[in-house]
């Protein structure tokens, strides 16, 4: 359903959202000449009990459910993909099938590498995530910028499933992370939450309201 995620953990997390919980984080730390690292986690732990469960099936609601190994190279592809994509280095991934988590990681060397990691993935999972998000980075004003544009394939999609499943997303959060060099002096997503340190950001929405765009993930940070 939302189409930033991994395509196989896309898959278990449809057939998981029917009776659980989750958290996608999206983490990224920009130094001041531009590069930087991103990190990507989907958190399945607190529902690790069904989860487990789940991956015993073959198929729920219609949903085929990956196996550990489709899973595992289903990852090795993704990161076989960023590894040849120009800019980004020091790929590493996390598959932790106890509790359920996974995550990717890469360095960037600067913001335009940061949206082919984006297009790349966009390209491979055959989703349109590159017209929907992205970022720019202004060194002499010190301006970064996250450009986000609702999907409306995600409202449709969300629509369809029946009222008590789309509540059962209400313990679901998308959660995105920026860490700076420099201090924040100010922010404009109306989530968004500024460290006591001031030199990060935080914005946490409910996966619900990201699917019908009521908030989205699109902000201005300015920095000292």
């Amino acid at each position: 359903m939302f189409k930033y995620a991994f395509n196989y953990f896309l898959i278990l997390v449809c057939c998981l959202s029917l009776t659980s919980c989750f958290d996608i984080v999206e983490e990224i730390n920009l130094k001041t000449n531009g590069s930087g690292s991103i990190q990507g986690t989907l958190n399945l732990s607190k529902s690790r009990t069904k989860a487990a469960s789940l991956m015993k099936l073959d198929k729920i609601d219609g949903f085929k459910i990956p196996s550990e190994a489709e899973i595992r190279r289903e990852m090795a592809t993704v990161v076989r993909l960023l590894q040849n994509t120009k800019g980004i280095s020091n790929v590493k991934h996390t598959l932790d099938f106890k509790n359920y988590i996974a995550s990717i990681s890469c360095d960037f060397q600067n913001v335009q590498a940061l949206n082919a990691y984006t297009a790349t993935l966009a390209k491979h999972f055959k989703s349109n995530l590159n017209t929907y998000s992205n970022y720019s980075y202004n060194a002499g004003s010190k301006s970064f910028v996250r450009t986000y544009k609702h999907n409306p394939d995600a409202t449709k999609e969300f629509n369809k499933l029946r009222a008590e499943n789309q509540k059962s997303f209400d313990q679901a959060f998308y959660t995105s992370i920026y860490r700076f060099q420099d201090h924040v002096q100010k922010q404009n997503n109306g989530s968004g939450k500024i460290s006591p340190n001031k030199q990060a950001v935080m914005v946490k929405v409910s996966i619900p309201s990201l699917a019908r765009g009521t908030t989205n993930l699109a902000n201005t940070i300015q920095l000292k």
